[in-house]
């Protein structure tokens, strides 16, 4: 039987992440996985090859998470799929956000988006120069979108892939998810942001950039120029 759902994670040197997530999301119906390898030291194809239900895509080199999240959106699209889920491997609760982005998703939003930090009471083990960051950020990006987000950089995110197939992402970085919110409002799409049941890696990503607020916000003057609400019509 073909399955609806496409679930992608990223491959990037954290094999005991994936063996792990693999084992999760094997016990759920209707869905396949899909593992994007970024560059990994080891050879993804010998370490998987008994689970049947993983398709897998190769990036020689590491390319970045944007450029990891528009080969899962190209699969999905050229297989038929109805969603596509992509999950962080190394949040340990991930696996329960996956049936409340399938609610969502077939309640008929387009985009669905986990806050790691809605509902976060423990604020006390968050570097203030992140929520800092995330303040700003959102700021901007809520003042673009007309969105209420308030953790636009989560991987953990749910697509209805035949209703948001006029996105084009092009950033090899985690701005690609300020270019997706960009777009996303430009077409009118329906998203949801919901509390997350894995919020330990809340931040992390911002480690990958010298300076993250004066890059994402870049990201967004340019897709704000090239998505201009007030010329949809």
């Amino acid at each position: 039987m073909e399955k609806s759902i496409l679930t992608a994670i990223i491959s990037n040197n954290n094999l005991e992440f994936i063996k792990s997530a693999i084992l999760e999301i094997q016990n759920f119906d209707n869905i396949d996985l899909l593992i994007i390898d970024d560059g990994s030291d080891y050879d993804i194809l010998d370490e998987i090859k008994e689970f049947k239900f993983v398709k897998s895509i190769i990036h020689d080199e590491g390319l970045g998470y944007g450029a990891c999240l528009t080969s899962a959106v190209v699969f999905a699209r050229d297989f038929d799929y109805n969603y596509l889920i992509t999950l962080n491997p190394e949040e340990p609760g991930f696996v329960k956000d996956l049936p409340e982005i399938i609610n969502n998703l077939e309640y008929g939003y387009d985009i669905v988006t986990c806050s790691r930090i809605l509902e976060n009471s423990d604020y006390s083990k968050i570097d203030d120069g992140v929520l800092q960051f995330f303040e700003d950020l959102t700021g901007y990006l809520n003042k673009v979108t007309e969105l209420s987000l308030t953790d636009p950089l989560s991987e953990i995110k749910g697509y209805n892939i035949d209703s948001t197939k006029d996105i084009d992402l092009t950033v090899e970085d985690h701005g690609v998810l300020l270019q997706l919110f960009i777009q996303s409002s430009y077409f009118g799409y329906n998203v949801i942001e919901l509390p997350s049941d894995s919020g330990s890696s809340f931040g992390k990503e911002l480690e990958l950039y010298e300076n993250p607020l004066e890059s994402f916000i870049a990201v967004i003057e340019t897709e704000k120029y090239l998505y201009n609400k007030g010329s949809i019509n």
